[in-house]
């Protein structure tokens, strides 16, 4: 009954789900999610309102260009000892255009400057965030993976203790067994029973994980072929190596190093402050009646100006200001110095954790291969009276526990070369279409 119930369960969770025509594959889940992903969207979004502040700095250098226009009714009395006589009615026109180019400030040139740098500096976080996204797309799509695998493996379980438990009732009808081992196999199966249900849950909640990224919820997946799973120690010779490389290409450093440059065209302008500007004006002025004393008088003004202007105290405000610019550019170098270390720390735990991991998968597959052979030497000599029930449920659980540490270890391996590459400053969309070779629909 409760076997039932389960299995009710999980149909109900399998049903409710939405119709998929064929599994989702790793690239096309990556495609979705370049498309839907909230945190890259606004990351470009904000890569093109920083790249504006370009054209904003630049328009500083151009000339400026005014147009005014005013039309007007008026009456004006005139008092002659005392006594107003009647009102003079008369129409006012006034039209104008200017135009200012400056010259000379050096204060809009490293403004402009530091538009530009600000605008690396978001080049650098947007393909921060590119790259964040191959990583976040395949670690959910891994731990969906994952999920799939420990259901399997606990349906595997489970089966084999409802066996298990239907051999040791047979075995007590006969004569040949104690109720301690029907008390034991039935332990056996509640547990895996229970740990189903869990697991059940872990499913529906990875799928939905990836379901945060695609915009789509991926009813079936593709599975990971581990004959297609290519264990490749690290690139290159040595962590060294690739420490260089995180120095160069890393995006955390890069960025670090446009703060500098933004930080430094900041000192540059706080202090072209103290500099003269110079601007060209050219203004021409048409106006009719301007005032009671010019009615019905017509003027055409124009103008060729040189304006300079320069401050000369302002109270110690750009001392300041220049002082303060100083000490940001300051910070900006000690986190230069913070984003250095910590990319080759990164570098090397990553490194490290490839190596590891491939170690590992070897390691399991071997420890997988022995505990099937332990399990059927058990179940035999149970069968045979020289091995009790615990021991073959015991070397059941080692068998499932030794393919749990498999699948999680081949997960783990390729995450870590994903993360390795990350900090490299090297990882591309190339990386996901090779990562996908290693999948293959469940269906063939």
């Amino acid at each position: 009954m409760k076997f039932l119930l389960c299995m009710i369960l999980v149909a109900g969770v399998v049903t409710a789900l939405p119709l998929q025509a064929r599994p989702l594959n790793l690239l096309e889940a990556y495609q979705q999610a370049l498309g839907y992903d909230a945190r890259l969207r606004a990351t470009q979004a904000d890569n093109k309102a920083y790249k504006e502040e370009i054209s904003k700095a630049r328009a500083q250098f151009r000339p400026n260009v005014r147009l005014n226009a005013a039309r007007g009714r008026n009456a004006t009395e005139h008092a002659y000892l005392g006594r107003y006589g009647r009102p003079d009615y008369y129409n006012t026109v006034n039209m104008g255009v200017s135009v200012r180019q400056p010259l000379f400030n050096l204060t809009s040139d490293s403004e402009y400057k530091q538009a530009k740098a600000v605008a690396a500096k978001s080049d650098a976080e947007l393909h921060k965030e590119e790259a964040s996204l191959i990583v976040r797309i395949t670690e959910a799509y891994c731990n969906a993976l994952y999920a799939d695998d420990n259901l399997e493996f606990s349906q595997a379980q489970l089966k084999a203790a409802r066996e298990q438990l239907q051999q040791a009732k047979r075995r007590f009808e006969k004569g040949f067994g104690t109720i301690t081992e029907i008390s034991e196999a039935q332990a056996a199966y509640d547990t895996a029973l229970a740990d189903e249900l869990e697991i059940v849950n872990s499913v529906e909640f990875s799928r939905r994980e990836l379901e945060h990224l695609t915009g789509e919820y991926p009813r079936e997946l593709c599975k990971l072929l581990p004959a297609k799973l290519v264990l490749t120690p690290p690139e290159f010779d040595g962590v060294q190596h690739w420490i260089e490389l995180a120095l160069e290409g890393n995006q955390d450093i890069l960025g670090a190093q446009q703060e500098i440059q933004v930080a430094r065209r900041e000192i540059e302008k706080q202090r072209a402050a103290r500099y003269p500007t110079f601007d060209l004006l050219l203004g021409k002025n048409y106006s009719e009646s301007e005032n009671n004393y010019s009615i019905g008088s017509i003027y055409n003004t124009y103008s060729l100006t040189v304006q300079m202007s320069m401050p000369l105290y302002s109270g110690g405000y750009v001392s300041a200001s220049v002082r303060q610019a100083q000490a940001r550019w300051q910070k900006a170098q000690e986190q230069l110095n913070m984003q250095e270390r910590g990319a080759q720390s990164d570098t090397r735990k990553y490194y490290n954790s490839v190596v590891v991991a491939i170690a590992q998968v070897k390691a399991y597959e071997q420890a997988v291969r022995s505990h099937e052979i332990a399990l059927t030497g058990t179940k035999k000599g149970f069968e045979a009276g020289l091995r009790s029930n615990v021991d073959v449920l015991d070397a059941q659980q080692k068998l499932l526990a030794a393919r749990r540490n498999l699948a999680k270890s081949r997960y783990q391996y390729i995450l870590n070369g994903l993360l390795l590459k990350q900090s490299a400053g090297i990882l591309a969309p190339g990386d996901i279409e090779e990562l996908n070779g290693w999948l293959v629909s469940a269906k063939q």
